[in-house]
Protein backbone atom coordinates (compact mmCIF):
# COMPACT_ATOMS: atom_id res chain seq x y z
CA UNK A 1 0.00 0.00 0.00
CA UNK A 2 1.35 3.19 -0.73
CA UNK A 3 1.68 5.95 1.93
CA UNK A 4 -1.06 8.84 2.50
CA UNK A 5 0.60 11.33 0.68
CA UNK A 6 1.45 9.52 -2.46
CA UNK A 7 -0.28 9.02 -5.81
CA UNK A 8 -1.99 6.37 -6.74
CA UNK A 9 -0.70 4.77 -9.83
CA UNK A 10 -4.08 3.17 -12.35
CA UNK A 11 -1.29 0.44 -13.47
CA UNK A 12 -1.14 -0.94 -9.84
CA UNK A 13 -4.69 -0.38 -9.11
CA UNK A 14 -5.38 -2.95 -11.93
CA UNK A 15 -2.45 -5.36 -11.13
CA UNK A 16 -4.18 -8.81 -12.24
CA UNK A 17 -1.78 -10.70 -9.16
CA UNK A 18 -2.79 -7.97 -6.35
CA UNK A 19 -5.45 -9.08 -3.97
CA UNK A 20 -9.03 -8.53 -4.70
CA UNK A 21 -9.29 -6.21 -1.56
CA UNK A 22 -6.03 -4.52 -2.19
CA UNK A 23 -7.32 -3.68 -5.67
CA UNK A 24 -10.52 -2.41 -4.29
CA UNK A 25 -8.85 -0.27 -1.70
CA UNK A 26 -6.46 1.83 -4.30
CA UNK A 27 -9.48 1.88 -6.99
CA UNK A 28 -11.20 3.96 -4.35
CA UNK A 29 -8.25 6.06 -3.46
CA UNK A 30 -8.11 6.33 -7.44
CA UNK A 31 -11.53 8.24 -7.05
CA UNK A 32 -10.79 10.37 -4.27
CA UNK A 33 -7.94 11.68 -6.27
CA UNK A 34 -10.29 12.35 -9.64
CA UNK A 35 -12.84 13.71 -7.45
CA UNK A 36 -11.18 15.63 -4.83
CA UNK A 37 -10.65 19.14 -7.40
CA UNK A 38 -14.32 18.56 -8.61
CA UNK A 39 -17.17 20.56 -7.44
CA UNK A 40 -20.73 19.23 -7.09
CA UNK A 41 -22.03 21.17 -9.61
CA UNK A 42 -18.94 19.55 -12.40
CA UNK A 43 -19.89 16.22 -11.00
CA UNK A 44 -23.68 16.77 -11.87
CA UNK A 45 -22.60 17.87 -15.39
CA UNK A 46 -20.75 15.34 -15.67
CA UNK A 47 -23.71 12.39 -15.19
CA UNK A 48 -25.95 15.27 -17.08
CA UNK A 49 -23.23 14.58 -20.21
CA UNK A 50 -23.28 10.79 -19.56
CA UNK A 51 -26.99 10.31 -19.59
CA UNK A 52 -27.42 12.08 -22.81
CA UNK A 53 -25.32 9.83 -24.28
CA UNK A 54 -22.24 12.15 -24.75
CA UNK A 55 -23.79 15.08 -26.07
CA UNK A 56 -22.37 18.29 -25.15
CA UNK A 57 -25.75 20.11 -24.04
CA UNK A 58 -27.21 22.84 -26.19
CA UNK A 59 -26.24 26.35 -24.91
CA UNK A 60 -29.70 26.78 -23.62
CA UNK A 61 -28.94 26.61 -19.93
CA UNK A 62 -25.45 29.13 -20.69
CA UNK A 63 -27.29 31.72 -22.49
CA UNK A 64 -31.01 31.78 -22.13
CA UNK A 65 -33.43 33.29 -24.73
CA UNK A 66 -34.43 36.40 -23.44
CA UNK A 67 -36.08 39.21 -25.09
CA UNK A 68 -35.84 42.85 -23.70
CA UNK A 69 -38.98 45.34 -22.53
CA UNK A 70 -39.37 46.18 -26.80
CA UNK A 71 -39.20 42.61 -27.84
CA UNK A 72 -35.96 42.61 -28.58
CA UNK A 73 -33.54 39.44 -28.81
CA UNK A 74 -30.28 40.25 -29.94
CA UNK A 75 -28.40 37.25 -29.78
CA UNK A 76 -30.63 35.51 -32.40
CA UNK A 77 -31.45 38.86 -33.55
CA UNK A 78 -35.24 38.88 -34.11
CA UNK A 79 -38.08 40.85 -33.03
CA UNK A 80 -40.87 39.40 -30.67
CA UNK A 81 -44.52 40.73 -31.85
CA UNK A 82 -47.87 39.93 -29.99
CA UNK A 83 -50.46 39.16 -32.75
CA UNK A 84 -54.23 38.45 -32.47
CA UNK A 85 -55.11 35.60 -34.71
CA UNK A 86 -58.50 35.37 -36.75
CA UNK A 87 -59.65 33.19 -33.94
CA UNK A 88 -58.67 36.26 -31.52
CA UNK A 89 -56.60 34.09 -29.82
CA UNK A 90 -52.76 35.92 -29.49
CA UNK A 91 -49.86 34.63 -30.45
CA UNK A 92 -46.20 35.69 -30.95
CA UNK A 93 -44.24 36.45 -34.42
CA UNK A 94 -40.86 36.44 -34.24
CA UNK A 95 -39.44 39.04 -37.08
CA UNK A 96 -35.59 39.16 -38.59
CA UNK A 97 -34.52 42.70 -36.33
CA UNK A 98 -31.65 45.21 -38.22
CA UNK A 99 -29.31 47.50 -36.73
CA UNK A 100 -29.79 49.97 -38.53
CA UNK A 101 -32.12 51.30 -40.79
CA UNK A 102 -30.30 50.61 -44.04
CA UNK A 103 -29.77 47.10 -43.13
CA UNK A 104 -32.85 46.78 -42.09
CA UNK A 105 -33.90 47.78 -46.21
CA UNK A 106 -31.55 45.87 -47.26
CA UNK A 107 -32.23 42.05 -45.77
CA UNK A 108 -34.26 39.61 -47.84
CA UNK A 109 -37.01 39.81 -46.25
CA UNK A 110 -36.59 43.18 -44.76
CA UNK A 111 -35.93 43.36 -41.08
CA UNK A 112 -37.63 45.48 -38.38
CA UNK A 113 -35.72 48.72 -36.64
CA UNK A 114 -36.15 49.80 -33.38
CA UNK A 115 -35.81 53.78 -32.98
CA UNK A 116 -34.08 54.23 -29.78
CA UNK A 117 -34.64 58.10 -29.48
CA UNK A 118 -38.50 57.51 -30.48
CA UNK A 119 -39.06 54.63 -28.88
CA UNK A 120 -40.80 52.86 -31.73
CA UNK A 121 -40.34 49.94 -34.49
CA UNK A 122 -39.86 50.75 -37.63
CA UNK A 123 -41.63 47.34 -39.48
CA UNK A 124 -39.83 46.21 -42.51
CA UNK A 125 -37.78 48.94 -42.79
CA UNK A 126 -40.16 51.19 -44.03
CA UNK A 127 -43.64 51.82 -41.79
CA UNK A 128 -43.39 53.47 -38.09
CA UNK A 129 -45.48 51.34 -35.85
CA UNK A 130 -47.62 53.16 -32.81
CA UNK A 131 -48.90 52.39 -30.11
CA UNK A 132 -52.48 52.92 -29.81
CA UNK A 133 -54.44 52.02 -27.59
CA UNK A 134 -56.72 50.36 -29.50
CA UNK A 135 -54.48 48.70 -31.40
CA UNK A 136 -52.29 46.45 -28.42
CA UNK A 137 -53.23 42.96 -28.40
CA UNK A 138 -56.22 42.16 -26.03
CA UNK A 139 -58.06 45.81 -26.29
CA UNK A 140 -61.50 43.93 -27.45
CA UNK A 141 -61.52 41.83 -24.47
CA UNK A 142 -60.78 44.33 -21.82
CA UNK A 143 -65.02 45.43 -22.56
CA UNK A 144 -63.55 49.14 -23.53
CA UNK A 145 -64.90 48.11 -27.06
CA UNK A 146 -64.86 52.10 -27.93
CA UNK A 147 -61.99 53.61 -29.70
CA UNK A 148 -60.35 56.54 -28.06
CA UNK A 149 -60.28 59.92 -29.15
CA UNK A 150 -56.26 59.88 -30.58
CA UNK A 151 -54.15 63.42 -29.41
Amino acid sequence: MPADGDKVSNLVANSPVAPTQVRKDLEDKIKMELLADLSLEDVRNLGKLIKSGGKLPVGQEEYPDEFDEFGRNFRRMVHRMEMVGANGYSYFDERPMAMSLKEARGMKPPGDFFDIDEKVWILRGIKRQRDYVENTVGYMQSGKGEPHARV
